[in-house]
């Protein structure tokens, strides 16, 4: 499996994000079975049955993601602690939250609907605008999904491989030998992952980024390549990770949409692919940046596409991914998280306290010398810039950013 380079872990390291899929030895874990509502004692009074405890100091917590709906704020983050207030100016309020696993990622419908994911194939859900949630999904449930979704593989695999090898088509297009091993081999590794698949599979993948592009249609996407699809509210979901062009399995970490219908997600070693929200049957195609490093987000501006990630590195593009620039940032802090002060001006945020404004042309860095601690998250609010990091959350007024970061 790809090493595990997401930004929760870079981050979060002792928070024992799972590293490795790989199945052990039969007395060591339970191999699945028809009957997958039996777990392991892995699962047993673990972080998914036990409720985030609130806490007085939880404002100092480590939080990876914030979002906001009008006026209204959430924050997200370790042990389960969800943050929410209903303006800049008001106090926040811990939220009732069921499971303590790690939240990494957070995504509102309106002011009352929102959506979360994070560690364990958790997905939680809230209905009165952030202070109480309910778990409508977990990692149990997310191995009776791979199980469905590789079956159905190997069954559409099986008949293209056998009606390949008999009449040298695919599709109606005809096939050579180098591709005909192509089919094979991917026959072959759905296969090995069927027969490899524990009853814990699901458990073991964390999701970093959730997106409803309507209150029907949503899209989680995570570690070793996972994606789920869900078109009726989040009352059913079902596993496409094997469906869109990502052989290896490689983490997906940021989602986002343009004007135009089109989701974007993009991962680990430069991948990123697009598909159009605007048909019913989505196909995904990749998008070649021409870079093998993990992409930590993407952002839109108008036509422009921006993604950034690892060691400073980032890419702009102007005809939605079908090309890409690289920009010198002038920096080799990883970037985490970006949002725009304004039409032109785009504020990064990452490790080791980062702050970047990039204006269309050029770089400032108005990172301050004695803020070292990484920024995790930002998001503009009117006029305020609000930012969470491994000790908690900081907001400040836009007019404050000024060479040497926030007053």
């Amino acid at each position: 499996m790809p090493r595990m380079d997401k930004k929760s872990l870079a981050l979060l390291c002792a928070l024992s994000l799972p590293v490795t899929l790989q199945v052990q030895s039969a007395s060591e874990e339970k191999v699945i079975t028809d009957d997958l509502s039996s777990t392991s004692s892995y699962v047993n009074n673990n972080v998914l049955q036990l409720a985030a405890e609130m806490n007085s100091l939880v404002e100092e917590s480590v939080f990876l993601d914030i979002e906001y709906f009008q006026k209204r704020q959430i924050m997200v983050g370790e042990y389960g602690r969800i943050l929410v207030r209903s303006s800049t100016d008001s106090a926040w309020v811990q939220a009732h939250v069921p499971v303590q696993t790690t939240i990494t990622a957070v995504d509102f419908i309106d002011d009352k609907v929102a959506w979360a994911v994070g560690h364990q194939g958790v997905i939680l859900k809230t209905t009165d605008g952030g202070h109480n949630w309910i778990k409508v999904f977990d990692g149990l449930q997310l191995t009776g999904l791979l199980k469905t979704s590789l079956e159905q593989q190997i069954t559409l695999l099986t008949a293209q491989f056998e009606r390949a090898e008999a009449d040298g088509f695919i599709d109606g297009d005809s096939i050579d030998e180098d591709a005909l091993d192509e089919l094979e081999m991917q026959l072959d590794d759905a296969i090995y992952k069927l027969e490899d698949l524990t009853a814990n599979a699901g458990i073991e993948i964390s999701f970093f980024d959730v997106r409803f592009t309507t209150p029907d249609y949503g899209l989680v996407v995570g570690a070793y390549g996972a994606m789920l699809e869900t078109k009726d509210a989040g009352n059913s979901w079902q596993y496409i990770g094997y469906q869109v062009p990502n052989p290896e399995g490689f983490h997906l970490n940021a989602i986002t949409t343009d004007a135009d219908n089109n989701i974007y997600v993009v991962g680990e070693a430069g991948l990123a692919m697009v598909t159009s929200n605007s048909k019913q049957d989505k196909s995904w195609r990749a998008l070649d940046i021409d870079y093998m490093g993990s992409l930590f987000g993407i952002d839109v501006n108008g036509p422009t596409l921006y993604s950034y990630g690892l060691r400073g590195n980032m890419f702009a593009s102007k005809d939605q991914g079908e090309t890409w620039q690289y920009l010198d940032t002038g920096v080799t802090n990883h970037i985490f998280s970006a949002d725009w002060l304004n039409s032109t001006e785009l504020l990064l945020v990452g490790a080791g306290g980062l702050k970047l404004v990039y204006n269309g042309e050029t770089f400032t860095n108005i990172s301050a010398s004695n803020q070292r601690i990484d920024i995790t998250a930002v998001k503009v609010v009117d006029d305020n810039v609000l930012t969470t990091g491994l000790r908690g959350w900081q907001t400040s007024r836009k007019n404050e950013l000024v060479q040497g970061g926030l007053k």
